[in-house]
């Protein structure tokens, strides 16, 4: 008896699937930003704000819009390079799909997942 119990209480929880919500794609989107190679460099913590979240057309699918300024200009780890300090504003493009970050695309021209130019 309490092996059958056992097993439908198994099957039952095999077949329900995780929700997702806006909170935790806002979370995993910011912590994304937080950690990526852009911000990590030379991010300016107090500017890193979330500023908008849409939606997409799956469930548990978000596009999170967050905006944060840099020391410098460019784009992911600049050590090899002579930069000229000025405050540079980015807005960040994070897609979040069922709790996982599937693109993250900065200013729509890097790509911060892959480390590269999205514009030819």
């Amino acid at each position: 008896m309490n092996r059958r119990i056992l097993i439908i209480i198994i099957l039952t929880a095999g077949c329900l699937s995780q929700v997702y919500t806006e909170e935790e794609a806002v979370q995993i989107a910011e912590d994304y930003i937080r950690n990526a190679p852009t911000f990590k460099y030379d991010g300016i913590r107090r500017t890193l704000a979330v500023t908008g979240v849409e939606p997409l057309e799956c469930e548990g699918c978000f596009e999170v819009t967050v905006e944060f300024s840099s020391k410098y200009p460019g784009y992911g780890i600049r050590d090899p390079y002579f930069l000229i300090q000025k405050v540079t504003p980015h807005i960040a493009k994070v897609r979040v799909e069922r709790g996982e970050v599937t693109q993250a695309i900065l200013d729509e021209i890097w790509d911060e997942m892959a480390q590269e130019s999205i514009v030819e």
